[in-house]
């Protein structure tokens, strides 16, 4: 019997690229098929110490024990059951010698608690597959809630869908407005890809009945001072009014530290008083957690370092633990439940990404994976200042919170060489911003890990 041929690394991406529709970038990286902890292999056997996490995907690394087990064990007892059809699923399941309930109640149960500190309010839960679809929702939701509030009741909207032609621009009910920051990343689907400013190529044949105003992105350098922030307060007044003569201002969409678009923290202050003046103003604010959320910045929850009390909150990548996932966390006094229909999918919070994404959050909260990645935050991010004094000609910043964490350099083409120069010795990063190198590692990451992370990259400044 004739042995098949080693797949290839080459072969593989020319396949690919015959087959598969392109995706985020032209990628030649490795093949990974496989990994362990913070460890990639790829198909040449060739293990990669993965400083992406994936970009924060897997915050508790590559098959975690207990979440392969939770996962398995639902498989055996079935892989799905479609909601929008309302076949509710519950199953218990031992993982770590602990029993876990898995269903969406559960897994909504936890997301409510975990939610607590920011959100001290009676909460409603909705699932959807990814950050973007989330990010989507939570849009979707205040439009709705804004049409309940000047009296629009189902039936007056329905009327404008019986028509053989709908032509949504016809009809005040389909206009409104949103603020987001500059440089700001939410997806690319539906009106997430409307609210992304960092990366615009999703915009190609984008369509919708939307305005967005971006905001300037106050950061400490610019904005701190009460000066700056009376001048930012007065423009985003001009911003809204502007909008305004378009279409109502409904919701402010905003990444709590922004991550495609360079790893950007915040002044707090400014931030917390940029929400206070929204909210004076009635728009709705809705955080946008997908990257920043389940202990990757050193709290559960971005928004605990701004004191922030966002109305919705958005989650997804790493919920799952590499399973498809997202979900919208609603204040549901401000904003009540829709109604049955208004939003459902076949692939809403399915059994096995509840498996995932429950025994990922018992992790997460057992072992303590938020405090580790804001102290292991604090090691790597000083080793890195060190690194960036000895190559102040190259690296012009280093800034993070926890294990967030980007070094920005004086070029793109320097910065590209780097990325280039690590992988090629055993490091994986990826790019942020027009010039940066972000490190998001899985939270699990060890002291020798990041020593041994550093010792390449501190090799690839100098190649």
């Amino acid at each position: 019997m004739k042995m098949p041929e080693k797949i290839t690394k080459k072969h593989y991406f020319l396949k690919e690229k015959e087959l598969i529709g392109s995706s985020t970038v032209d990628f030649d990286g490795p093949v990974i098929t496989g990994g362990e902890g913070v460890i990639g292999y790829d198909l040449d056997g060739k293990k990669f110490l993965d400083f992406t996490g994936q970009i924060s995907l897997l915050n508790t690394g590559y098959g975690p024990e207990e979440v392969v087990s939770a996962i398995c064990q639902q498989a055996r007892g079935g892989a799905h059951s479609c909601i929008s059809a309302d076949f509710p699923y519950l199953k218990e399941i031992i993982v770590k010698n602990k029993k876990l309930e898995v269903s969406r109640l559960a897994l909504a149960k936890k997301l409510i608690e975990i939610t607590d500190k920011i959100m001290p309010f009676k909460k409603r839960v909705f699932f959807e597959v990814s950050g973007a679809t989330a990010v989507n929702l939570a849009a979707k939701i205040a439009q709705i809630n804004h049409l309940r509030n000047r009296g629009i009741k189902t039936e007056d909207f329905q009327r404008h869908f019986e028509s053989d032609i709908f032509i949504p621009l016809q009809s005040d009910l389909f206009e409104f407005s949103f603020l987001a920051f500059r440089n700001a990343f939410h997806g690319r689907h539906g009106l997430a890809q409307l609210f992304t400013n960092s990366k615009t190529k999703q915009l190609w044949a984008a369509s919708a009945s939307c305005a967005v105003g971006r905001l300037p992105f106050p950061s400490p350098e610019t904005n701190s001072d009460i000066f700056s922030r009376s001048i930012y307060k007065i423009r985003t007044a001009c911003l809204i009014y502007e909008l305004e003569k378009f279409a109502p201002v409904v919701a402010f969409v905003f990444e709590p530290v922004q991550g495609e678009g360079g790893i950007n923290i915040p002044d707090g202050a400014f931030l917390k008083d940029l929400i206070h003046y929204l909210r004076s103003r009635d728009i709705c604010i809705i955080a946008d957690e997908v990257q920043t959320g389940l202990g990757r910045t050193g709290k559960m929850w971005a928004c605990e370092y701004f004191g922030i009390e966002p109305d919705m909150l958005v989650t997804s990548k790493s919920l799952g633990a590499g399973l498809p996932i997202g979900a919208v966390i609603v204040n549901d006094k401000k904003f009540p439940d829709l109604e049955p229909g208004m939003h459902s999918g076949s692939h809403h919070a399915t059994p096995l990404a509840c498996a995932a994404a429950i025994a990922n959050i018992d992790k997460i909260i057992r072992e303590n994976l938020a405090e580790q990645s804001a102290n292991h935050g604090i090691y790597l991010l000083t080793r890195l200042k060190a690194i960036k004094n000895n190559c102040s000609s190259m690296i012009s910043d280093v800034r993070g919170l926890g294990l967030m964490i980007r070094i920005e350099f004086y070029s793109a083409e320097r910065r590209d060489k780097v990325l280039k120069s690590c992988k090629e010795n055993g490091l994986l990063l990826a790019s942020a911003g027009a010039k940066a190198i972000r490190m998001t590692p899985p939270l699990i990451v060890t002291i020798p890990e990041i020593d041994k992370a550093l010792k390449i990259f501190e090799r690839s400044l100098k190649d």
